[in-house]
């Protein structure tokens, strides 16, 4: 009899032991948020902070490494990239985000715990066709830009991208340069870089296709627009 109370007694602080642990694991377990999604003029989108130089893959964890600054190449701020997908691999959550590289749309991997997640609702879409740049904030446009983009020879880009930087600056591109993801299909280099595609100001064409490959609006256009447009901010150009 004192054996059989002995052991049942050992049995249960044994079970209770472990509904402890099991509890205290549980509750220091973190509790993910839904996965980010791709961005999308209805949803919104992510974009992921970074302030230090991190280590993104080509494929959410594996594939070659790459090392990413954490800040900007003309105005030295913490970068804030695109988020276009994410997904779980094993216990680390991966979000996938778009590269200012060649070629347009390049992406890589980084993890989560890596970065810092902020959601927007602005979204900016370019009209090749009318030349025109709509603001869009929670689905519903809220101003429109007459611009001016690429010649039949140099192109503007086509595709979905971000704002990668916002350059302060003064003469016809001012007062601001919103340097994109995108890149000239054409143009391999261009006044001393890599053929990079911005929305800069140059007042005297706006409304016409004459720039070589860049989106071009009025001074007072670029102002209002730059108020909308930080890194991150999808970019549509159709």
């Amino acid at each position: 009899m004192r054996i059989s109370t002995a052991l049942s007694t050992s049995i249960a602080l044994v079970a209770s032991s472990a509904l402890l642990t099991a509890s205290a694991s549980a509750e220091s377990r973190p509790v993910r948020g839904p996965l980010p999604t791709a961005p999308s003029l209805k949803d919104g989108s992510w974009t992921a902070h970074i302030a230090a130089p991190i280590v993104a893959r080509a494929r959410a964890g594996a594939g070659a490494r790459m090392k990413l600054p954490g800040y900007t190449q003309w105005t030295l701020a913490p970068t804030a990239y695109m988020v276009v997908d994410a997904k779980d691999v094993g216990a680390t959550r991966w979000v996938r985000i778009q590269l200012p590289k060649r070629p347009n749309g390049r992406t890589a991997w980084v993890p989560e715990e890596q970065v810092m997640l902020k959601r927007t609702r602005t979204w900016i879409r370019v009209s090749t066709a009318r030349r025109r740049v709509e603001v869009y904030v929670a689905g519903q446009r809220r101003r429109t830009f007459v611009a001016s983009v690429g010649t039949g020879g140099t192109p503007t880009p086509k595709g979905r991208f971000a704002i990668y930087d916002a350059v302060p600056t003064s003469g016809p591109l001012g007062p601001k340069i919103l340097v994109l993801t995108a890149h000239s299909n054409v143009l391999q280099t261009f006044m001393g870089g890599n053929g990079v595609v911005g929305i800069h100001g140059w007042p005297s064409t706006v409304g016409q296709a004459a720039s070589h490959g860049c989106v071009r609006l009025s001074k007072t256009g670029v102002a209002a627009l730059s108020r909308f447009a930080v890194p991150g901010t999808p970019v549509e150009i159709v």
